[in-house]
């Protein structure tokens, strides 16, 4: 239950044997474990970077346990700057992007750098772009489909590229793949050697083509869907950036464990900590709702009647 403080198993026998025997040395932990001293002694390195526990200044050698609220409270400080920093830099992203645009769009009077492309040749001018790919495509595929293909490209295409040697990966939002069809298209891509993860949400319809060139989907003021092309390195760095930082929390395709989804997993750990539901849900930026909505859908996958047994069986099947 404690590898959401970042903890090993070995590390958590370790503990347990010092809150029995807090008199112990490294040595004598070992001895009673029957593990060696650098083992041990590794396991206390982890346990007070943790926080778990604190040296003893008036016992060279000998450790206290910290209450398990400081500890608490100090992992779930953690974790929610750790969300507030990674929404800022969206936040960044979206401001940035709005002002190019706002820029970038007809009307400024001046020779536009980019292009603003609708109807049937939106679709011609990115498969130009996936054509045209030297190195790498990353992908957010936001909201509803645009356009069709793994990339946006025709089909066919984005598995020719692929086979050029072209790195392709693309971040969907998780209910984008609950349609066959989707699932379907998407798992022969990845058969072809394109990378799929899925999140939450995705904050942007957008591709980037080798860092230099992008394609960013918005919706026209009629409500169909506009596509802006940029041959702009600062813009199509600033998605880039903002793709890795999706890229980093989100799941690999096929990754869940008896269809576990990251966003489970995560309330799991969270509450594993004894976050409240509304500390659940300021740090996965959802509503309380939401996270009462799937605390109770995990109780009843699980057959638990209380989230204490939950958070066992979950152990158990090795969710945490």
């Amino acid at each position: 239950m404690l590898e959401a403080l970042g903890l090993t198993p070995a590390d958590q026998r370790v503990y347990a044997m010092w809150l029995r025997h807090p008199q112990c040395t490294a040595a004598e932990i070992a001895r009673r474990l029957g593990a060696t001293e650098d083992e041990v002694t590794a396991s206390r390195r982890a346990l007070i970077g943790a926080g778990i526990l604190i040296a003893d200044t008036q016992r060279p050698g000998r450790l206290t346990p910290v209450a398990p609220d400081v500890v608490v409270d100090r992992r779930l400080a953690d974790i929610e700057a750790a969300a507030a920093r990674q929404r800022a830099q969206a936040m960044r992203a979206r401001v940035h992007l709005s002002a190019l645009m706002a820029q970038q769009m007809p009307g400024d009077g001046g020779d536009l750098p980019g292009q603003r492309i609708r109807g049937r040749l939106r679709q011609a001018k990115l498969d130009e772009l996936v054509r045209g790919a030297r190195s790498e495509i990353v992908a957010l595929q936001a909201g509803r489909p645009t356009v069709t293909g793994l990339t946006g490209a025709s089909t066919g295409l984005d598995r020719r590229v692929l086979r050029r040697g072209v790195a392709i990966r693309v971040l969907y939002p998780h209910d984008r793949l609950a349609r066959g069809d989707d699932v379907a298209h998407v798992r022969r891509l990845a058969g072809d050697g394109a990378e799929v993860r899925t999140t939450a949400r995705v904050p942007a319809a957008a591709l980037v083509v080798d860092r230099a060139a992008v394609a960013l989907f918005v919706d026209g003021d009629d409500g169909e869907t506009e596509m802006l092309v940029l041959i702009d390195h600062v813009v199509a760095g600033t998605l880039a950036a903002l793709f890795e930082s999706c890229w980093g929390q989100a799941q690999p395709l096929g990754a869940p464990v008896d269809g576990l989804s990251g966003n489970d997993r995560t309330l799991l750990q969270l509450l594993a900590l004894g976050a409240t539901d509304e500390t659940a849900a300021r740090s996965m930026g959802v509503s309380v709702r939401t996270v009462r909505r799937h605390v109770s859908l995990l109780l009843d996958r699980l057959q638990a009647v209380s989230r204490f047994q939950a958070g066992v069986q979950a152990a158990q099947r090795g969710w945490l």
